[in-house]
C-alpha cells in the first residue's frame, strides 16, 4: 500500500475551487463567463467556416502567374492524375534571341495560352471521349470549324506552365491547381 503523506490531487480545498470556477462560468457577467462566451463564439465561427469549406468542396481559389511560357497543356477534359492528363502539350518551336549565337536554341514563348488551345480545339485536335484526350491524326480537321468548349479556363501547373482546361474558374481548384492571374507579381 502506498502511503503518500503529500496532499492528494483532489482535496477539499481544490474541489471547492473547481466548484467555484464552474459556478462563475455559469453566472452571467463574471469574467469567467465572458471568457467562456467569447471562446464559444469563436468555436461557433470556426465551425461555420468549416461547414462553408465542406459545402464548397474545400476549394480555395489560389491565383498565380504563368512563369514558364515554353509550352502549355491543353486538356480535353477536367482530369489530372499526377502529371498525366487527357490532352496534348503545345510547343511553338525554338528560335534564337537577338545577340545570341545561332546555335543557341530557346523555346518561343506562348503569350496567349487560351488562344493556342482554342486553335487546337477548333482543328479537332482534342476529343474528350478519347482515353488520352487526343483526336487520332486521320480524324483531325484543319478547317478550324470544330466546336470549342465554353468556358475554357487557364490554370497554372506546379512547374509554372499554363494548362487550359474545359470548365469555369473552379476547375483549377478542383484539380489542385492555381487559377492564372492576369499580371505577374
Amino acid at each position: 500500500m502506498n502511503d503518500n503523506r503529500r496532499s492528494p490531487l483532489f482535496n477539499e480545498e481544490r474541489s471547492a475551487a473547481i466548484g467555484e470556477l464552474l459556478a462563475n462560468v455559469a453566472q452571467d457577467g463574471t469574467p469567467e463567463n465572458r471568457h467562456f462566451q467569447n471562446t464559444k463564439g469563436k468555436r461557433i465561427l470556426l465551425a461555420g467556416v468549416a461547414v462553408a469549406l465542406v459545402a464548397t468542396g474545400g476549394a480555395i481559389v489560389m491565383q498565380l502567374p504563368v512563369t514558364d511560357k515554353s509550352s502549355i497543356d491543353c486538356f480535353a477534359r477536367a482530369e489530372l492524375h499526377g502529371n498525366q492528363f487527357p490532352g496534348t502539350t503545345v510547343v511553338l518551336g525554338e528560335g534564337t534571341k537577338v545577340g545570341e549565337p545561332s546555335t543557341q536554341r530557346n523555346a518561343i514563348p506562348i503569350e496567349d495560352a487560351l488562344a493556342a488551345c482554342r486553335a487546337v480545339w477548333a482543328n479537332h485536335g482534342l476529343d474528350p471521349n478519347a482515353p488520352d484526350g487526343r483526336t487520332p491524326p486521320n480524324l483531325r480537321d484543319g478547317s478550324s470549324s470544330s466546336p470549342i468548349p465554353n468556358p475554357l479556363t487557364v490554370c497554372v501547373l506546379s512547374d509554372g506552365r499554363a494548362a487550359v482546361i474545359p470548365g469555369d474558374e473552379n476547375v483549377c481548384g478542383a484539380l489542385g491547381l492555381a487559377l492564372k492571374t492576369d499580371t505577374a507579381p
